[in-house]
């Protein structure tokens, strides 16, 4: 889709650019109803994602989309190993229950200790490291 509407916006200019040189205002406004085009294309294709019950990439629970990047605390020695944690399926972070960027994706629950062998690292968004270790200290 993006390519159509990307091929639009070139005939808009072109068309454009063919207007001003040719003197001929009445043109340009075939640059606009290509614009509009495109612009019609993007929309129809959004709420198709929308209603089809895909997120639309701008509405995952991180603003880009990337994976959030590796917790940086001192809290991993005094998080209870025995913790569960949650992991996504060929993704490098473990994430705690209440950790945003996992949304409805499907997870799956594992210790702590099985995470960190298995080379999952911790994810800075949630900070399952320090969150597991303020737990242990509470109790």
């Amino acid at each position: 889709m993006l390519l159509v509407v990307l091929a639009l916006v070139l005939v808009a200019g072109g068309v454009l650019a063919g207007a001003v040189v040719a003197g001929e205002p009445d043109l340009a406004w075939l640059s606009v109803l290509a614009s509009a085009v495109g612009v019609g294309l993007l929309v129809a294709d959004r709420r198709r994602r929308t209603g089809a019950g895909e997120r639309p990439p701008a509405a995952s629970a991180s603003a880009d989309g990337r994976e959030p990047g590796e917790e940086r605390s001192n809290a991993a020695a005094a998080a209870d190993p025995d913790a569960e944690v949650l992991v996504l399926d060929e993704r490098p972070r473990y994430h705690v229950r209440t950790c945003e960027w996992l949304g409805e994706r499907k997870t799956i629950a594992l210790p702590l200790r099985e995470a960190r062998d298995l080379g999952f690292t911790p994810c800075a968004r949630c900070a399952p490291n320090a969150t597991l270790a303020a737990e242990v200290r509470r109790v």
